[in-house]
């Protein structure tokens, strides 16, 4: 999602648990949550369904979720946590649906220097993606949650209601299987 201007909320002061609270009722503190984490959600989306115009949609449903369940929303987690559990949970319904990952890819990262590092790069970045999507998905979520959500794991064990030992013991499985399967780029 493309970010927008620089934006001065009578908001932007507040922190994200007390914002959630004001956007209850009022719209442009609702705003300004969208504001802070859209890039984020939009990010989690894009790393589950591999699609630049479905993880936009998803963002957008996620976002329309959140305003539904405010009013649930309880502070039990990070507001940020919640966000992307909502949207993550959505982009993994869309996977299923759809039974397949989609072939567009991520978009690339601009390369450190020279073409020939660029189609290293690029090559190593799709046998990654590659390896994750072969993961099981009990492996796959928690991984893509630590690595590219950035959360913690007592946030993942919060967010899949796993124990905390269990979402250690994937997560590492997950990574020894990445590297058994990433030998040959050593």
């Amino acid at each position: 999602m493309p970010e927008g201007p620089i934006h001065n909320s009578p908001y932007s002061d507040l922190d994200d648990a007390t914002l959630a609270v004001v956007a209850v009722d009022d719209l442009e503190a609702f705003g300004e949550l969208v504001r802070r984490h859209q890039d984020f959600v939009y990010g989690a989306a894009l790393r589950v369904v591999r699609n630049t115009t479905l993880a936009q949609d998803i963002a957008q449903e996620a976002f329309v979720r959140a305003h539904r369940g405010l009013p649930n929303f309880k502070g039990d987690a990070q507001v940020r946590s919640w966000l992307y559990r909502i949207a993550t949970n959505l982009a993994l319904n869309s996977v299923q649906r759809r039974k397949e990952y989609p072939s567009e890819t991520l978009p690339e990262p601009p390369a450190p220097s020279g073409p020939e590092r660029q189609t290293e790069l690029h090559a190593l970045r799709a046998a990654l993606e590659d390896a994750i999507a072969t993961l099981p998905e009990n492996q796959r979520v928690p991984l893509v949650m630590r690595e590219y959500g950035g959360l913690s794991y007592q946030e993942i064990a919060d967010e899949t209601g796993l124990p905390l030992n269990t979402v250690r013991t994937r997560i590492l499985r997950a990574r020894r299987a990445l590297r058994s399967k990433l030998e040959d780029w050593r």
